[in-house]
This record gives structure tokens, C-alpha cells and sequence, in this order.
């Protein structure tokens, strides 16, 4: 098939810049589902009139990680590297100054592994099992853009790198999923999300702070479901989340893949799904 063009009359329209990074690892054996029970892709969404807002949070963040090395103040800033356990305060710093963000909108696709339908392929598949979730993401992306306060909104996304990932193949399987999307029982607007795809290193400001939503999730997560405190920080930032128009958390800012009840069986859910 040949690849889907914007239309000129979509082009034209007010643009959101979505970054999206990852979090966990995609493995499926005893050992990666030890060490990393989910693995989850987060979305953060933002109108360009607002992008100054990435710009001035990613470098004040910076700032703070490499104050002590202002030579390194353009090197790119790591949730794994720069935002340790043994560093809460820039935990909570990062989340505060994430939270500051007026206009920005978060999604986030959680897969739960132990629970992840054993005949659907992406067991044995890491490339399918991380385009499904790629899919699940940008479809909620595209949702995002039809519903945005003012009118439709074109997304420009641009997604982080993913070692070992043949994002060509990905690119070509979601081009797939696109035009064949009239054919299914429901109409995803693929034609707001701008086509193609781009994969980016995490020198992007955009990038960096996805990373940083993710870590905070991923943080959230790795606790105990009756551990408050490890959600602490993505209590932060949970008004940014996407919802429905009725408020609904479930399946628009949040989609799991797998038993919901990893998610809404934690004691910060409630929390979470309030705000």
C-alpha cells in the first residue's frame, strides 16, 4: 500500500508536539519479569504555542542535574542516571516542575506481563509486542487531537529510540494499521497524527521529559500496592493525565494490557483516578 499523506487541509491545522519514551524492559522470561514485572510507553502532549514550556522545564531541569558542571548543561538528562533513589529531592523537583505545565496532557500504555494474553504473539515477538503497544499509544494520541479544547489539532510525534528495535519495521507495520484502519469495526483519526513517524535520540527537550513522566511511573509501579509514598511524585503530575469527557481515566490516560487490577488494585489508584 502507499503510505497516507496529510492531507493539505489537516496539515494547516494548529499542531500538538507529542514525545513519547518508554519505561521497563520488553522481555517476557522468569528473569525480565522479575526484574521488570510491566513495560509501558508514556505520551506527553503539548500545543505548540506551549512549547517554550518544554524547552524552559527540560533546561531548568538540566540546570539542577549539572549545576555543579555547567559545561555538561547541554547534555541530556536520564530518569536511570540522573534521578536515583538515593536523590529524592530531584525526584520531587522534577515532578514539581512537570506539574507546572498548564496545557500539557499525559498518556500512558502499562502491560502487565504476567497477565498479557499468552496467545496473542507477543510473548515470543518483542518487535510486535512493542508496536501493539505503540499502536494503543497513538491511537489514544489521535483521540487526543480530534477532542483538544478549541478544535482538531494535528500531532506531530516523535518517539525515542529503542535499542535492538527495527524502527523501520515499525514505522511500516503502524502504516499498515493506518490505512487499514476503515476497514475495522471503529475509526481511529489516524489523519491527525502527521505521517511519518520519527524516532529521536533523547537530545530532544521533549524526549528528556517523557523519560522523566516514565521514571515516575515506573517508580510508582516497582512498589508495593499498598506503598502511598512511591506514587507520591505521579500524584504530581495527575491532573495532566488524559481523560474522558465525562472524567473517565480507565482506557483514555490510562490503558493497560493485561489485568487492569495491576493498576486500580494499588492504594494511590483512587488518588490517581480523583484528580
Amino acid at each position: 500500500m502507499t503510505a497516507l499523506r496529510t492531507p493539505a487541509h489537516l496539515g494547516a491545522l494548529p499542531k500538538l508536539h507529542v514525545y513519547v519514551d518508554e519505561t521497563g524492559d520488553r522481555g517476557f522470561s522468569a528473569a525480565s519479569r522479575r526484574q521488570s514485572p510491566f513495560f509501558a510507553m508514556t505520551a506527553l502532549i503539548v500545543p505548540q504555542e506551549d512549547e517554550w514550556q518544554v524547552k524552559l522545564t527540560a533546561g531548568g531541569l538540566r540546570a539542577i542535574v549539572h549545576g555543579a558542571q555547567p559545561q555538561e548543561i547541554l547534555k541530556p538528562i536520564h530518569w536511570v542516571e540522573h534521578f536515583k533513589a538515593k536523590r529524592p529531592d530531584r525526584r520531587r523537583q522534577a515532578a514539581q516542575a512537570l506539574a507546572l505545565m498548564p496545557s500539557a496532557r499525559v498518556i500512558h500504555v502499562i502491560a502487565h506481563k504476567d497477565t498479557v494474553n499468552a496467545d496473542a504473539g507477543m510473548r515470543q515477538d518483542g518487535g510486535l509486542f512493542y508496536n501493539y503497544t505503540t499502536r494503543l499509544l497513538l491511537e489514544r494520541v489521535a483521540y487526543t487531537a480530534r477532542e483538544w479544547p478549541g478544535g482538531k489539532r494535528l500531532a506531530i510525534v516523535r518517539l525515542g529510540r529503542v535499542k535492538h528495535m527495527d524502527h523501520s519495521a515499525s514505522a511500516s507495520h503502524l502504516d499498515h494499521v493506518r490505512q487499514s484502519a476503515g476497514l475495522s469495526g471503529y475509526r481511529v483519526p489516524w489523519t491527525l497524527i502527521s505521517w511519518p513517524l520519527t524516532w529521536e535520540n533523547t537530545q530532544r527537550d521533549g524526549i528528556q521529559l517523557a523519560d522523566i513522566h516514565a521514571g515516575l511511573l515506573n517508580c510508582a509501579l516497582s512498589g508495593s500496592p499498598q506503598d502511598r509514598v512511591c506514587a507520591e511524585n505521579l500524584l504530581l503530575v495527575g491532573h495532566q493525565l488524559r481523560r474522558s469527557m465525562y472524567g473517565a481515566l480507565l482506557g483514555y490516560g490510562v490503558k493497560v494490557i493485561g489485568d487492569c487490577q495491576f493498576v486500580t488494585q494499588r492504594v494511590w489508584w483512587d488518588d490517581w483516578k480523583g484528580q
